[in-house]
């Protein structure tokens, strides 16, 4: 018997399958596997990572003994059918362990990669196993950690880079840099310069997402433009959530940002938080002003409970001028966001967006149908969306991810 890995490369975000052969033809057999030390960024950040991840799927050999996990028909375990990652979409972790988190830049793993073992069973008894590594950040790729006065970063850049097109990647609402660097890492394997930014939530920063002076951007955009590895014509960035909505503020602020993609984001500045509870005053500071915001509601809050829909009543001034944006646009959004009504922003910012004059930039919109607001890095784990098809909800990330680098390998 034959394990075998078959992949164009070794990205965790690139499908791989698993062909086994020199079984009994039509015969049941029994694939386990198994993730180890497994950063995912659709679950809390506070997950342990060093938590296994494990499915296991039944499968009938055909009629020369072989199995790929990806033709061949799962007939039961951790889901049943033939669907590419099939199987390692549906992992979950083993155990529900919590640890503490650091706020110190210096003491933030990486999550470069991790191991994949995939173990072969006739019954109770183990034919065979193979492992192999998956990455986040691909050998060749280095990295950096930086201070800013307002903002705590991780630069990324392939080894001997010189003048490349570079992405800023922003946290969210949750703040911190795990998530965004998790991004970060994988478009700098895609042959970006990256920048992981965080700009509250780390030691010397804000503890909350509350006027978050955008002046730290000036610093920043400066500093990139300053390095060799990177072309100061080609800047773009990439913000999802919370992180969406300064990155089209930040757009139409700095005109240096050329290529703009944003998932699930809103049309407008929202309040500031203060944990859990809203702050009374805006997300965004800018030249010592807050800037002009639409504050937390009651009535959209219970209008939104009986709807089951998000609704915000979006007060007018606090629109992001979109228009004054000077690079390409790219919208990601899902039409059964639970967040916020992402797909109602999309409108709103394309319908915004027209108000420009004629120029060489143009938008894009991706709106998905079978998901919701977590839209991350394709084929990985994501048990959030049960009232969806899981298979559909793979689909999108997988359909959400490559429209992201496919629109910054283009664009910028």
């Amino acid at each position: 018997m034959k394990i075998d890995l078959r992949s164009q490369d070794l990205l965790a975000d690139s499908p791989f399958d698993i062909f086994v052969t020199g079984l009994k033809a039509k015969t049941v057999y029994v694939i386990r596997m198994t993730l180890t030390n497994y950063y995912n960024i659709n679950v809390p950040m506070n997950l342990d990572p060093t938590v296994p991840w494990q499915a296991q799927g039944t499968y009938i050999s055909d009629e020369l003994g072989q199995i790929s996990i990806n033709q061949s028909c799962c007939q039961a375990g951790s889901y049943q059918g033939q669907v590419e990652m099939g199987l390692f979409f549906n992992s979950f972790p083993l155990k529900d362990k919590k640890v503490g988190l650091t706020s110190d830049l210096d003491n933030i793993p990486l999550h470069e990669s991790f191991e994949v073992t995939v173990e072969v069973f006739k019954g109770k008894k183990q034919l065979g196993q193979t492992s192999f590594t998956r990455y986040y950040q691909a050998p060749q790729i280095k990295h950096q950690d930086l201070r800013f006065s307002k903002a705590r970063v991780r630069l990324f850049y392939p080894e001997r880079a010189k003048n490349l097109p570079t992405i800023l990647v922003l946290s969210g609402s949750d703040g911190r840099i795990e998530k965004a660097q998790n991004i970060a890492q994988l478009l700098a394997s895609q042959g970006f310069v990256t920048l992981a930014l965080a700009y509250f939530g780390l030691e010397g920063l804000p503890k909350y997402l509350d006027r978050i002076d955008l002046d730290f951007m000036k610093e920043v955009l400066r500093y990139l433009s300053s390095l060799s590895q990177v072309d100061k014509d080609r800047i773009g960035i990439y913000g999802r959530s919370k992180g969406a909505e300064l990155a089209l503020t930040a757009a139409s602020l700095f005109p240096n940002l050329s290529c703009i993609v944003v998932n699930s984001p809103s049309c407008a500045v929202l309040e500031g938080m203060k944990g859990y509870r809203t702050s009374g005053h805006s997300s965004w500071l800018y030249q010592g002003e807050e800037l002009p915001f639409t504050k937390f509601s009651i009535r959209d809050f219970l209008l939104s409970k009986l709807s089951r829909r998000p609704k915000i009543s979006y007060q007018d001034a606090s629109y992001i001028p979109v228009e004054k944006i000077q690079g390409y646009l790219l919208l990601i959004g899902a039409k059964q966001d639970e967040i916020w009504p992402a797909y109602e922003s999309t409108g709103k910012i394309e319908k915004r967006w027209q108000r420009r004059e004629a120029s060489t930039y143009h938008l894009e919109k991706l709106i998905l149908k079978d998901s919701g607001h977590m839209l991350t890095v394709a084929y990985q784990p994501n048990s959030r969306y049960q009232k969806f098809a899981w298979q559909k909800v793979l689909y999108d990330s997988v359909k959400s991810w490559q429209a992201t680098v496919e629109f910054f390998k283009k664009y910028l």
